[in-house]
């Protein structure tokens, strides 16, 4: 029977009880709907297995993680088969947020949308993340899909409504074909580093094909990304390989101490099934100098004599000591220590057994706050038969050494009462290795922007110096200008008196004799010839109408002695 026809022997009441009955169904799913993905409820599209090869940054407040191999389980049991999840991973964890570590990662988990959907950003494995004025630089890594060229990476921009994806322009000597190497933010001196790993094949034209992993091969080039606003730079500095082998999947760590800041490298692997671990790799920013240090302590668990690869590592400072906590490792089996502590300056290793610490192998860390160390993703030593057993999250308190649940912690650090013996020490327990890393180790740590401060105030002192010098010495002039016009002026009024005084006593003494002018009488004397005392060698008789010479009448002694010879009168007066 036509739909029409069906339709219209349904009573009108009961044709709109169905309609509202369809609408609110429709209505309920569409916001269910909704609600799901406002909430992100679902960050994983089955059971959650392992989450590996992927990078974390924090910028503010918001811990994100990038690319990596996330694996499921979709199925009710753990003989179900195991997935890789498709497409670009992309979460957040928001470190302004209180909540309890527990196997459900909804609880403090978010996904936030694949980029690689629609702006065809490329999906990443291992490379290293760098966060420098609110963005994000991805550098290194094997990418998967949508790859650019050699001379490409991407960035992105977190916001409070979404995320910005660009990409950046790879300049100098350096190219993006590296993977599996060791890299570390260093922030406080505004730059990235990215050390050793593995040379990749760029992917070809086609979409479908990954970047090539070049098995065998390995790098000892360390690639710093210094930032500036609007702005980066790639320097290619390759290591010595007597104080620097090639390392694959190693821990990079900045230290501050030194000039400039240092790094220290441990771990890993150097084709050989060892690491650096009894020896360090240590780099001087400063001076773009790599070292070696020696290091004392056991790190042999079970079988093992090291953690092996696929560790992950944070440091935490009390003073002048500074605590290396490692986590993981491909050669520990569970009930094996998952955790070695060392010691700076002296490079002393500790090993933790707890049977309460799981297995972790390539999960990321990333310390909050001052004393808890996240422990993010990872897959377990127990084998990849099953979905782990362990979550997606798990918090190491570094100063109790304790596994807890409860985020965040405010406390502040203190050295766990396991390494203080250690911590006590100024000196590597056997020595400086390279002598000349002790003085460089020792000169007081500032960070870039305290650098800089100090930089533009000793610019500041010495233009302020010279401009203080030249000031001081016109200032100067200017006061012995005005000082010696002041004596002149009153030197000046001081001769004025002293010949008005003089003129007086003078004119106490004898009359005043005015100097005759050509062809008048002296008005004192009448015309004619006057007889004058003869001076000697003269004859007697001559006579001079020039010279004058007048014996004053006597007069009583004036109170102060003229000069024995009386001070010509002078021609002017000095005003």
């Amino acid at each position: 029977m036509p739909y029409t026809k069906l339709w219209s022997k349904i009573p009108l009441t009961t044709a709109f009880t169905l309609l509202i009955t369809a609408g609110s169904s429709l209505l309920a799913a569409t916001a269910e709907e909704l609600v799901e993905r406002q909430s992100g409820s679902s960050p994983f599209s089955g059971q959650f297995c392992d989450y590996t090869s992927f990078q974390t940054s924090v910028v503010g407040s918001r811990l994100l993680m990038f690319g990596g191999n996330l694996t499921i389980n979709k199925g009710t049991n753990s003989k179900e088969k195991r997935e890789l999840e498709s497409g670009f991973q992309f979460f957040s964890l928001f470190l302004n947020e209180t909540f309890q570590a527990t196997d459900n990662a909804t609880d403090y988990l978010r996904r936030e949308p694949d980029p690689a959907a629609e702006k065809r950003i490329a999906s990443m494995r291992d490379g290293g993340a760098f966060s420098y004025n609110g963005d994000i630089f991805f550098y290194g890594g094997q990418q998967l899909f949508n790859a650019g060229d050699d001379d490409i990476i991407y960035k992105c921009t977190p916001t409070s409504q979404n995320i910005v994806w660009n990409s950046a322009a790879i300049s100098g000597n350096v190219r993006r074909t590296i993977t599996k190497g060791a890299s570390v933010d260093a922030s406080s001196e505004n730059k990235g580093f990215y050390f050793g790993g593995q040379d990749i094949i760029a992917k070809g034209a086609d979409d479908s094909q990954a970047d090539r992993v070049l098995n065998g091969t390995s790098s000892n080039n360390l690639i710093v990304l210094s930032f500036s606003p609007g702005k980066q730079e790639f320097t290619n500095i390759t290591a010595p390989v007597s104080r620097a082998k090639p390392l694959v999947e190693s821990n990079l760590l900045f230290v501050p101490a030194g000039k400039e800041g240092i790094l220290v490298n441990l771990g890993g692997d150097d084709g050989t099934g060892d690491g650096a671990w009894e020896d360090l790799q240590v780099f001087d920013i400063g001076s773009s100098t790599w070292f070696n240090q020696r290091t004392r302590g056991n790190l042999t668990s079970g079988n093992s004599k090291n953690p092996g690869t696929g560790t992950c590592s944070v440091i935490a400072s009390d003073g002048d000591n500074h605590f290396i906590y490692v986590y993981g490792g491909s050669n520990r089996a569970p009930g094996q220590s998952q955790l070695a502590i060392l010691t700076i300056p002296a490079f002393q290793w500790f090993t933790v057994s707890n049977q309460n610490y799981p297995s972790k192998v390539n999960a990321q860390c990333q310390l909050a706050g001052e004393r808890q160390m996240l422990i993010l993703g990872g897959r377990s030593s127990n084998g990849r038969g099953d979905c782990g057993g362990n979550s997606f999250l798990e918090i190491l308190d570094i100063s109790s050494l304790e596994i807890v649940s409860s985020f965040p912690n405010n406390n502040p650090f203190t050295p766990p009462p396991l390494v203080r013996t250690a911590a006590n020490s100024s000196n590597p327990l056997d020595g400086w290795t390279d002598p000349e890393l002790q003085g460089l180790y020792e000169t007081q740590y500032q960070t870039f922007a305290e650098r800089n401060q100090e930089s533009k105030s000793d610019k500041g002192t010495i233009i302020g110096g010279v401009v203080g010098g030249v000031a001081g010495v016109l200032l100067l002039s200017i006061v012995a200008v005005f000082f010696i016009m002041r004596s002149h002026r009153k030197k000046s009024a001081r001769d004025v008196k002293e010949a008005v005084a003089e003129v007086n006593r003078n004119s106490v003494a004898q009359p005043f004799l005015g100097q005759p002018s050509p062809g008048f009488p002296s008005p004192a004397f009448p015309s004619g010839e006057y007889q004058h005392a003869y001076q000697p060698g003269y004859p007697p008789g001559h006579i001079y109408k020039d010279d004058y010479i007048v014996e004053a009448p006597p007069n009583p002694a004036p109170a102060e002695l003229p000069s024995a010879n009386p001070a010509a009168r002078p021609m002017e007066l000095p005003s």
